[in-house]
């Protein structure tokens, strides 16, 4: 057995920065609550807002690069751990990412233009720096297959930068298609965790039992992803309605191996279940035609989102020494985030709901997350019960 553990001097005074996934996580979603929050109450008349750029394009960036990519750090960082046994990040060294990370998020709340260099240099830095954690993990014990997220890493600070040029040259074609890119790079990153963790846990909490993954549904899964991020970069979009309808029906085949119909008694597996079947809906709806919005919300909302909700759930029990169950308010969270997808997909389809259907959306985004918040705030800012490091 790997031993990771290690003397108690040498922990981190601070609970808070003992391992990656407890500053990430916590304020993580508190920064999504007041994103959306702000969104919004923009969108609805109740306030003059003018961050960076314009208001939609610091929506979609900041929810993307400000919260998605900061849950996925926070959760590689600590994984990393278990899977090399190598002490992950923490301390002073987790505290300055973290800031980096925090700073651009303030400062994309000003419209100073004259801060842009800044703000981008900084904002550019976080994932890069992340991705050499984990490479400095993985490289010395050779686990070329957890070396596969260092790239994608990169490739998502790409589609990050292309989002800042395109803001930068005023050209609405760029942005899209970094930020559609960016969107697609994290379902890469949540395709490839969920294919381990869903069915895993899934034998490991009900009476089903996990089969071998069947190797070409696996690389054709990473296949057409990539090939679906192409597609959208380059602008072709014959090649994006292919790759959409390849990557939504090998993803959903994939799914439907996992056992899904054995985890309706247990929170913490269905909430994983249900908000996964939600990438592969999106990618279908894409291919078939319904408004790209309706897709990518499915997709972003109901697929990342709920898995984000789900995982945070999770690992922040075990990693601090608790019984995995989650509390009651939080598995009422599981159902608002499913619910605030729908009803984000149902207002892109029936635009003279859409002003109420979108505050009903954010609404129920706050009371998923801010229920993590409240529930497992406390527990992310003290050290684990078991007196064990992280």
């Amino acid at each position: 057995m790997l031993n990771i553990d290690e003397p108690a001097h040498m922990q981190p005074q601070v609970p808070l920065f003992r391992l990656g996934f407890r500053p990430f996580f916590l304020f993580g979603s508190l920064f999504s609550i007041i994103a959306l929050t702000l969104w919004m109450l923009f969108l609805t008349g109740n306030i003059q807002f003018s961050p960076h750029g314009n208001a939609v394009w610091w929506h979609a960036h900041e929810m993307l690069f400000g919260f998605v990519s900061v849950i996925v750090a926070g959760f590689l960082l600590t994984a990393v751990q278990n899977w090399t046994g190598r002490a992950g990040v923490k301390g002073a060294s987790l505290a300055l990412l973290f800031a980096l990370w925090l700073a651009p998020r303030i400062l994309l709340l000003n419209q100073d233009w004259v801060i842009l260099p800044i703000v981008a240099t900084l904002d550019l830095l976080f994932l890069p720096i992340t991705a050499f954690f984990m490479a400095k993990a993985v490289l010395p014990v050779k686990q070329w297959q957890n070396f596969t997220f260092v790239p994608i890493l990169l490739l998502l600070t790409l589609t990050n930068a292309l989002s800042y040029y395109g803001l930068v040259e005023s050209n609405p074609e760029i942005i899209q298609s970094a930020l559609y890119g960016g969107v697609f790079t994290i379902t890469i990153v949540v395709a490839m965790i969920g294919g381990r963790v869903v069915p895993f846990f899934t034998d490991r909490a009900s009476d089903w039992k996990r089969q071998p993954s069947v190797n070409w549904i696996e690389k054709l899964t990473f296949i057409s992803l990539v090939a679906l991020i192409a597609s959208i970069l380059v602008q072709q979009q014959t090649a994006v309605t292919i790759f959409a309808a390849l990557s939504g029906s090998i993803l959903l085949i994939r799914w439907n191996r996992w056992g899904w119909q054995h985890t309706f008694k247990v929170p913490l597996l269905w909430s994983l279940h249900l908000s996964y079947v939600f990438i592969p809906i999106g990618l279908l709806m894409i291919a078939v035609g319904f408004p790209l919005s309706a897709g990518i919300h499915a997709i972003t909302v109901g697929g990342l989102s709920g898995m984000i909700l789900s995982m945070m759930a999770r690992v922040s029990l075990g990693h601090t020494g608790r019984q995995l169950v989650a509390p009651k308010p939080v598995i009422f969270g599981f159902g608002c985030i499913l619910l605030a997808a729908l009803c984000r997909i149902i207002a892109t389809l029936l635009p003279a709901y859409y002003q109420p259907l979108l505050i009903l959306t954010v609404l129920l985004w706050v009371i998923a997350f801010g229920s993590f918040v409240i529930f497992y705030g406390s527990m992310l800012c003290k050290p684990r019960t078991d007196g064990r490091p992280g």
